[in-house]
């Protein structure tokens, strides 16, 4: 098994209490799914851990200090918009020429820029040394949510993960309408082509559950819902009663990242393709978005939070005011789609 180094940004706000592996991993920015992911990496027992060193990029001394007084080495920056920094620490990260070098990048899955550095980095890297690498990011299933709301996009299409058209599809829906989370996915795969690094994107569905780390611990529909609900005094819905989305626990979404890093490790890669073929779906449940808000005001109901479980249909411009900070289009692909 290959000594692996691995990248990981997105899980500082997570803390966890055991020794560090000898597993090579940087991580960046605040995110929910992060953190859970370098807290199942911690804790698990895979074998693959053991040919591994992590480090946290971390924004602060006050994150760095928290994490070193648990064992774990970080690597400090300065904001995701410093895509020259990033590109350097990519660049550099670790130049054993024994190692193969993976990233994995839990990040706000719409900034470009910093995407692009971390695999124009790994490419740089990869020149110098001629060793393997790999970049999994994070985006998010919404790329291919259709938009009943205001009917400029209906996709009948059920996609799996297996389809061989996902990115020309990616592609087309985004010269429709440009969706910088989507733009990400695209330049995700052209960068990696052009700087010749393994690039995997993870692709989940609605995120649900509570995270296992320090600071951010929340997903995003559900609690946005929930506050909402809590100042308006009863949940509103936006989506179709019969709209059918599905979900992911963020525990089962951890795991396909460490499985997907393990069988790196192992040099196992058949089956599971790069670039213009590896997207990734992660979802494990459905449910309609009447499920949705009916599990909510039940919950807030016997919490005496609301004092009705009847639930407020609302308007996109209303639902966006509310949720997303008036941006309608990310909030019909998040909280109204089928």
């Amino acid at each position: 098994m290959a000594k692996l180094e691995v990248l990981l940004a997105g899980a500082t706000g997570y803390m966890y209490r055991l020794p560090l592996p000898s597993f090579s991993v940087l991580v960046s920015k605040l995110r929910y799914s992060g953190g859970t992911i370098l807290s199942t990496l911690l804790n698990s027992k895979n074998d693959f851990l053991e040919h591994c060193n992590l480090s946290l990029l971390v924004r602060g001394n006050d994150k760095a200090r928290l994490f070193e007084a648990e064992g774990l080495k970080t690597v400090l920056f300065n904001d995701l918009d410093d895509t020259q920094e990033i590109e350097r620490i990519a660049s550099n990260y670790d130049h054993d020429f024994d190692h193969t070098i993976v990233i994995i990048n839990t990040t706000p899955g719409g900034s470009v820029n910093s995407a692009t550095a971390f695999i124009k980095g790994l490419g740089n890297g990869k020149a110098l040394t001629g060793r393997d690498v790999f970049y999994i990011h994070t985006s998010g299933t919404s790329n291919l949510a259709d938009r009943p709301i205001t009917g400029t996009y209906h996709e009948p299409r059920t996609f799996i993960d297996t389809s061989p058209d996902l990115y020309p599809y990616l592609q087309h829906r985004n010269e429709l309408t440009p969706y910088a989370q989507r733009t990400a996915d695209i330049a995700v795969i052209s960068t990696g082509l052009a700087s010749k690094v393994n690039t995997y994107i993870i692709m989940p569905p609605t995120i649900y559950g509570t995270g296992t780390g320090l600071f951010n611990r929340l997903t995003i529909q559900a609690p946005t819902i929930m506050r909402s609900a809590l100042r308006n005094g009863q949940v509103l819905q936006l989506g179709a009663d019969d709209g059918d989305v599905e979900s992911v626990h963020v525990q089962d979404l951890a795991d396909l990242y460490i499985l997907v890093a393990s069988r790196i490790a192992k040099g196992d890669l058949e089956g599971m393709p790069s670039g213009i073929r590896g997207i990734y779906f992660a979802g494990t449940s459905r449910y309609t978005w009447k499920e949705f808000a009916d599990g909510i005001a039940g919950a807030l109901f016997e919490a005496g939070g609301i004092k009705t479980k009847q639930i407020k249909k609302i308007g996109l411009e209303e639902a966006a005011a509310e949720w997303t900070g008036g941006h309608q289009l990310l909030c019909e692909l998040n909280f109204g789609s089928k």
